[in-house]
This record gives structure tokens, C-alpha cells and sequence, in this order.
């Protein structure tokens, strides 16, 4: 059977959409429409290149030439700042602002400008001035640098992979793929689908690069006059981040046809919808929980970590009406006990959360054949009026208030 797949983000524990991939295609369905956000947005993309469920795995749990996974990496060092950015800095504004009445004006400006200049050739001060001016302690360049070798990596429908200096228009026009990855549009508070209707001229690498935008761990991303304009109108200069901040599991999506969805997202195909959850309250089966953590990563400081709770405070009541209303298309993937920001996991937690994700979607597809058979659910049985009106509609009040 083809279905359409919605993937929910997740930073680190997004390795279990992995495992549920790889029981998806041994049960031998296929695959439609692709969605996916921040970490989903990764493997939705991978899926839409012809990764295989091996080939992905592959690539998920590559490792570098210290031996650390490939993802540890990521949590990369801030690009030096130019001179121009310095002088542009908000931090070299407030120094300005603060008048030594002893010190002329001259040589005050000067001492202020060699302080911002000293804290950017800093190791922890660069990262601290990124955070302040770029909106993240991190870079994730070498993400970027990744990513693009497996878009050009391996074989494709009998000839070689090269899909990483496409945009989303021409990309969807060689694979025939509808792919479309959530981000979040901070300047504006919008929620961007971007697909090959929406946004045909964005690099694929970068709407990538722009849903898995953690904020305040990752640098947030302007867009580019080149990149053209977002369903016709001009947002260059917009500072992008996760799509998680406004949606994780936007599975409304693919469920509604209303006209100002169908508009992002095209025409509703027939397929049914599988939604690949997250929860990070199901146990993982084989897997030792850190009891203890020895190091604090600047990714779960407490300023982000007050962040990630007010994001998912937000976007999980939002997410959570969704969830109960259209529980039959939700596939649970456990992840208790692992960290957004944990990539440096080990090869054990990596691979009992790997599994835990193969086991789930075998449990929701045996659960749903049983339910054919006459028996019931585990969860509840369908959503309210499945699969009639009122269904749709309520997934367009959803749909369209998201968007609004």
C-alpha cells in the first residue's frame, strides 16, 4: 500500500524514524507524499533521494575519524566574524552605549570594538557572541557539508546521486517526489511548508538546513534574495528556524482539502496518511538510561532548555489536538530517555532505540491487520466521523489556523 508519510521532528532521538522505516518497507508499502520537521525533515528528504532503509541507517549512524558519530560534529564551532558584522554587532551597540565619562569618545569606541573583536576570536566567547547575534551557540555547517554528500552519494535509478545543488522545483521535477519540509519564519511568526509550489527557487540543502534550525543551539538562517520568494511574496532577509517551533506534527496537512491548504501542500491523492510520532513517555526496550550526566551540553543549558519548554508547551497542545483527534494514523515511536541534543549517543542506545522504532511500526501495522480481522485497536479505534465530513473538516479548522 502507498502512503502518505508525515515525520515528526526530534534532534537526536529523530534515529528511531530509522527503525520505523525500515519495518515500513520490509512490510512492503510505499511510499507517497513526503513531510517532514527539523530531524523528520532529514529523513523525509534521504527518502524522497531513494535512500533505501539500509542506506539510511548507513548514513545515520556514520562516524567521523575520531570515531564519534558524525551528528557530534554538528555541534560545530561558530564561523569567524568579519569585520563588517562586528561593526553591525547589537553587542557592539550596547558597549556604545554604556559612556565612560573619564575616557574620550575616540578611544572609548576603540576599546568597545576590541572587546567584541576579542570575545570573537574567543573559543567559549565566540560561541556566546553567535548565540547573541546569530541566534545559536553552534554552526551547523558541517550538517550542511553532510547532507550534501548524501544527496550526492550512491546510485539512483541506474545512474549516480547528484541532488544537492538542486532547488525544490527542479528536484521534484527529476524524482517526481512531492516532498515539502516545515520551518518557521521568526520575523514574520509563520509557519513555512516548503515545496516545490511554495518556494520552487530555495536550494533543497537549505530548507533542510532551515527546518532542523534548533533555536538558540543552531544559528538561525536569513533568507536569500537568490532563493525567490515564498508563495509569491518576497521574505529575503527573514531570519528561519525549526519548524518544530510552530509544528512538529503538522499531520493536518495531508488531511485537510481545504483550498488555502491544498494551495502548500497540492491536491489530495487518495493515499492514507501515516503519521511517524515521536513519544518521549514510551520506554525503550534494551536501552540503559543516562541516570547520570556527567557534562552539560550548551544545547541543554538551561536558557535553551526554558526555550525547548515553552516551544513544546506551545506547539504540543497544538500537536496534541491533533494527535487524539487522528490517533488511527499515528505510529508511537518510543524515545524515553534520550536527549534532543544527544549525538554523541552511544552505539548501544543507538541501536536499542533503532530497534524500539523498527518494533513500534511493526505492532501498529499487526495491530491494524487485527483490526480488519474484527478485533479492536489498542488506541482508539478512529477518529470522530472517519472517514466523513466532519473529519475533514475539523483537520481543515486545524490545517488553516496553523497556517493563519
Amino acid at each position: 500500500m502507498k502512503y502518505d508519510l508525515v515525520f515528526e521532528g526530534g534532534g537526536a532521538k529523530g534515529m528511531v524514524l530509522a527503525g520505523a522505516c525500515e519495518t515500513f518497507f520490509a512490510r512492503k508499502h510505499e511510499v507517497g507524499r513526503l513531510l517532514g520537521t527539523s530531524a523528520g525533515a532529514i529523513v523525509a528528504t534521504l527518502l524522497a533521494a531513494g535512500y533505501t532503509p539500509a542506506e539510511m541507517l548507513a548514513a545515520l549512524i556514520e562516524k567521523g575519524d575520531d570515531g564519534k558519530s558524525v551528528f557530534a560534529g554538528f555541534m560545530g564551532m561558530p564561523a569567524p566574524f568579519s569585520d563588517a558584522e562586528i561593526d553591525a554587532s547589537a553587542t557592539l551597540r550596547l558597549l556604545d552605549g554604556v559612556d565612560l565619562t573619564f575616557i574620550p569618545d575616540g578611544i572609548e569606541k576603540k576599546l568597545h570594538r576590541q572587546t567584541v573583536k576579542a570575545l570573537a576570536e574567543g573559543g567559549t566567547s565566540r560561541h556566546l557572541l553567535a548565540l547573541i547575534e546569530r541566534g545559536g551557540w553552534f554552526a551547523a555547517d558541517r550538517f550542511v557539508a553532510w547532507m550534501r554528500a548524501k544527496l550526492d552519494t550512491g546510485r539512483w535509478r541506474g545512474g549516480d546521486r547528484r541532488f544537492s545543488g538542486m532547488t525544490l522545483k527542479r528536484f521534484h521535477e527529476v524524482t517526481d517526489v512531492d516532498l515539502s519540509v516545515v520551518a518557521s519564519d521568526t520575523t514574520d511568526g509563520k509557519l513555512l511548508v516548503l515545496n516545490h509550489r511554495t518556494a520552487p527557487d530555495c536550494p533543497l540543502i537549505w530548507a533542510v538546513r532551515m527546518s532542523m534550525s534548533i533555536p538558540l543551539v543552531w544559528d538561525e538562517i536569513l533568507w536569500q534574495d537568490s532563493w525567490g520568494t515564498y508563495l509569491g511574496r518576497d521574505i529575503a532577509g527573514h531570519a528561519i528556524v525549526d519548524g518544530g517551533l510552530l509544528s512538529n506534527f503538522p499531520i493536518e496537512l495531508f488531511i485537510s482539502d481545504a483550498p488555502q491548504v491544498t494551495k502548500l501542500m497540492g491536491p489530495k491523492n487518495g493515499n492514507p496518511v501515516l503519521g511517524m510520532l515521536i513519544d518521549e513517555k514510551l520506554p525503550v526496550g534494551g536501552s540503559k538510561g543516562l541516570l547520570v550526566k556527567i557534562d552539560i551540553k550548551p544545547g541543554e543549558m538551561k536558557t535553551v532548555q526554558r526555550l525547548r519548554r515553552l516551544i513544546d508547551t506551545a506547539t504540543d497542545a497544538h500537536d496534541k489536538m491533533v494527535i487524539e483527534e487522528y490517533e488511527r494514523f499515528v505510529v508511537r515511536l518510543p524515545a524515553a530517555g534520550y536527549g534532543t541534543t544527544e549525538f554523541d549517543m552511544s552505539d548501544e542506545r543507538r541501536q536499542a532505540l533503532v530497534q524500539a522504532g523498527a518494533e513500534a511500526m511493526a505492532l501498529y501495522f499487526d495491530a491494524r491487520a487485527n483490526a480488519v480481522s474484527g478485533l479492536e485497536l489498542p488506541t482508539k479505534a478512529a477518529p470522530r466521523g472517519f472517514p466523513g465530513a466532519p473529519v475533514r473538516s475539523h483537520a481543515d479548522r486545524i490545517a488553516t489556523g496553523l497556517l493563519d
